[in-house]
C-alpha cells in the first residue's frame, strides 16, 4: 500500500453515539496528510449522547470506498439498540470485507462484537465496561489486556496479520487515530499531524483512568454509572444467548 494514497476513514454514526469518540478521530484524520474522514448514517440527522445534532456526509448505501472503518462508542441505550440494528451491523460486516483496518473506540467494541468482528481478537473498551466486555471473552475467544490501554491494535500483541483495533474511552479516540496514522503513514506524518492539531495534553489534574484516579472518585463514578452498566450487561447477556 502506497503511503501517498489518500485513505478514506468511514465513521458510521448512530443515535446516542458519543461526540468526542468521532469528533476527536475526525480532527486527527482531517489533518491534510493522507486521510479523509467521512461520517455515515442510516438517518439524515444523528443526535449524540451530548444531545448535539450532527449531519452525516453519506448514507450506508451511498459512499466512497472505505479504507478504514472506525466505530464510535456511545451511551447505554444508543449502543445496546445498535447492537441489534441489522442495518448497521450488516453495513459493518459488508464494509469490513474490503477495509485495511476495522475497529472501534470506547463502547463501540460491543457493536463490533455484535457484528461478529471481534472473534479471536485482543480488545479493550471504556474503563468501566471492561468487566462487561470480559463476559464475551469465552464465547468470542477474546483476550482482554490488563490496565486501560488508550489504543490497542490487535496485530501488535495477538495476530500479526489482524486488521482489528480497539481503543479506550472517549478522548482515547485522538490517541487511537494518531496510532493509525503512525502505522499507515509513518512517524513523520504522525508527528506532523500531532503538531497540526497542537495535541500536547497537559491536564491540570491527573485522574484519567482508575490506575491514577483517587479510589473514591472511581467508586463515585461507578456508582453514578450503574444504570449504564446494567444496560450494557443486559445487551451482552442477550448477545451471549444467540
Amino acid at each position: 500500500m502506497s503511503k501517498d494514497k489518500e485513505l478514506i476513514v468511514g465513521i458510521p454514526l448512530y443515535n446516542g453515539c458519543t461526540l468526542m469518540d468521532f469528533a476527536g478521530a475526525t480532527q486527527v484524520f482531517g489533518a491534510p496528510y493522507g486521510f479523509k474522514p467521512i461520517w455515515l448514517a442510516s438517518e439524515a440527522s444523528i443526535k449524540t449522547s451530548e444531545d448535539v445534532n450532527v449531519l452525516p456526509n453519506y448514507s450506508f448505501d451511498y459512499h466512497p470506498h472505505i479504507d478504514i472503518l472506525f466505530v464510535p462508542g456511545g451511551d447505554g441505550p444508543g449502543v445496546s439498540s445498535t447492537m441489534e440494528d441489522e442495518t448497521y451491523l450488516n453495513f459493518l460486516r459488508k464494509t469490513n470485507k474490503t477495509t485495511i483496518k476495522t475497529g472501534s473506540v470506547c463502547t463501540g467494541a460491543f457493536i463490533l462484537a455484535a457484528a461478529g468482528l471481534l472473534h479471536d481478537c485482543e480488545a479493550t473498551t471504556y474503563w468501566s465496561q471492561i468487566p462487561t466486555l470480559k463476559l464475551l471473552a469465552e464465547k468470542m475467544r477474546l483476550l482482554i489486556p490488563k490496565g486501560y490501554p488508550r489504543y490497542l491494535p490487535d496485530s501488535e500483541a495477538h495476530i500479526p496479520e489482524s486488521k482489528i483495533f480497539t481503543g479506550g474511552g472517549i478522548s482515547s479516540s485522538i490517541d487511537l487515530a494518531l496510532k493509525i496514522v503512525l502505522d499507515l503513514k509513518g512517524k513523520q506524518t504522525a508527528e506532523k499531524t500531532q503538531l497540526f492539531i497542537q495535541y500536547e495534553p497537559n491536564p491540570p489534574v491527573n485522574s484519567g483512568d482508575p490506575s491514577v484516579a483517587p479510589p473514591a472518585i472511581t467508586k463515585e463514578l461507578l456508582e453514578e454509572g450503574k444504570d449504564f452498566t446494567a444496560i450494557m450487561t443486559a445487551a451482552v447477556e442477550k448477545l451471549l444467548q444467540e
